[in-house]
């Protein structure tokens, strides 16, 4: 058995070689130049770079496994690139600056690229060990965070002669994850007309405090949304019979986001600024009462501000309000098999108000293409009924869980033989680019792994080394199983 010294280092010098090259989503040019390279220097000369980036590479056979079984073991070879405040750094040409520190590899001052860089220095560095094996496909894409491009833009004929598939983007290095959900992203917009202003005052209304976080991966548990929140109290304001000019609404961050602060500025008389306050009051305690037990920190305040030189049409008013009322946000359903699973769920990501569009950035997720389809013809209804236009994008498909897989038992048992107990095998509600090969060859037997890393997408990202050692391990193992 190779020691987690001799992996870790194979694994850190590939990871090293990997940092120096900068790879934000959409300018992935010159590391998947460098990956090509990287695979040439390594012997392996089948290797095709298609007009998005997307690297391929076959590997031949290990000696006597020439009959064996295709399996296809994929990355992504973009990352999220942010850094802490006051620390210099272009994404576009600063090198990652990594530190070792006992167990644990983090970057200094940004976002480590673990995410999903483990997936390209791990491979590599299997492919330098003495491995049995059959045929390979390897395929690093291009624009997982921000798109899926390259999942998008793969040539199915990639994958039609693939049998396994060993995807290297999850997170957790006791989890098998064997299903995700699929999604589409869906903006409403509104032309907005303005008027003046009518009344001597204007006051912001600010709800903020709340957790937010992932809206795939959290939204399962009782979290509030800012922004359907702030919407609440807007409509209370006019069920209570306040005439308000709503000056501008904002709120959110992105669409894979619950957004964790909304706010809006309203002009009113100066008679009903105290209206408002109560109001608002009134709102924070419903809102405490139904989201208090997950969210603790919840504030609202209403604050005097200068008064807006002109304010959004009363139609086009009443119209976001409607429209942020009536879009569900949360769970709509858990899944029959998989309790702890949303099997249907939506997040209102953003609104937002610019060049005198109104925009609502609405995304759905399902556990199967059939359920979000049937989600996506209401959303035509919601606009017209609402006066918005609504553009719904091509959807993101759902990778359904194979019922009688060979490939899950195989790893599995190595997974416990490397950790000592039996893995957890999961799905997720969140999106991998397996659904997209799921959708191009639904024979497909998938497993998605990956080692414990932390904080991705944050400057705080990290990975811990000992578990990219137990990964290594299990995935040359189970090469060496797949014969059937």
């Amino acid at each position: 058995m190779i020691q987690n010294k001799e992996i870790i280092d194979g694994f850190l010098k590939e990871f090293a070689g990997l940092a120096k090259h900068p790879r934000p989503s959409h300018h992935e040019k010159e590391v998947s130049d460098y990956i090509v390279q990287r695979f040439r220097d390594l012997g392996i000369q089948d290797v095709v770079q298609d007009e998005v980036y997307n690297v391929i590479a076959n590997v031949p056979a290990a000696a006597g496994c020439e009959n064996w079984p295709l399996t296809l073991l994929q990355g992504h070879m973009d990352m999220v690139c942010v850094a802490k405040p006051g620390v210099a750094y272009d994404p576009l040409t600063s090198e990652i600056k990594l530190i070792v520190e006992d167990n644990i590899l983090r970057a200094d001052g940004t976002s480590l690229g673990a995410d999903d860089g483990v997936a390209e220095a791990m491979i590599f560095y299997v492919l330098q060990q003495d491995v049995k094996h059959g045929p390979l496909r390897i395929i690093f894409t291009v624009d997982e965070e921000m798109g899926m491009t390259g999942a998008k833009h793969l040539d199915a004929a990639y994958v039609q002669d693939v049998k396994y598939v060993i995807n290297c983007d999850s997170e957790d290095i006791n989890i098998i994850c064997v299903s995700s959900a699929g999604s589409v992203h869906t903006d409403f917009r509104r032309n907005i007309q303005w008027q003046a202003p009518h009344s001597s005052k204007a006051v912001k209304i600010t709800l903020k405090g709340l957790r937010g976080g992932h809206s795939g991966e959290t939204i399962n548990e009782g979290k509030g949304n800012a922004v359907t929140g702030l919407a609440g109290i807007l409509l209370q304001l006019q069920q209570g019979g306040i005439a308000y000019g709503l000056a501008s609404i904002a709120g959110g961050t992105a669409p894979n986001a619950i957004p964790s602060q909304a706010e809006a500025v309203i002009n009113v008389t100066a008679d009903d600024v105290e209206k408002v306050r109560m109001i608002a009051e009134k709102a924070k305690q419903e809102f405490t009462a139904v989201y208090g037990d997950v969210e603790k920190n919840v504030q609202v305040t209403v604050t005097e501000v200068p008064i807006p030189s002109r304010v959004v049409a009363d139609a086009d008013a009443k119209a976001v309000v409607q429209l942020l009322t009536v879009l569900h946000v949360g769970v709509f359903a858990m899944n029959r098999t998989l309790p702890t699973l949303p099997d249907l769920s939506a997040n209102i990501g953003s609104v937002q108000m610019k060049d005198n569009v109104l925009a609502v950035h609405y995304f759905p997720r399902a556990s199967s293409d059939a359920r979000l389809r049937e989600l996506m013809r209401s959303l035509p209804v919601f606009a017209e009924l609402t006066g918005f236009t609504v553009d719904i994008a091509e959807p993101a498909p759902a990778w359904n869980r194979k019922a009688e897989s060979a490939l899950l038992p195989l790893i599995a048992e190595e997974y416990e033989r490397e950790n000592g107990k039996a893995p957890k095998v999961e799905a997720i509600h969140g999106g991998l680019e397996t659904g997209y090969f799921y959708a191009l060859n639904p024979k497909l037997d998938i497993v998605s792994i990956g080692p414990a890393t932390h904080d991705i997408h944050s400057p705080y990202e990290s990975v811990e080394l000992d578990s990219v050692a137990s990964l290594t391990r299990i995935l040359m193992r189970t090469l060496a199983k797949l014969k059937q």
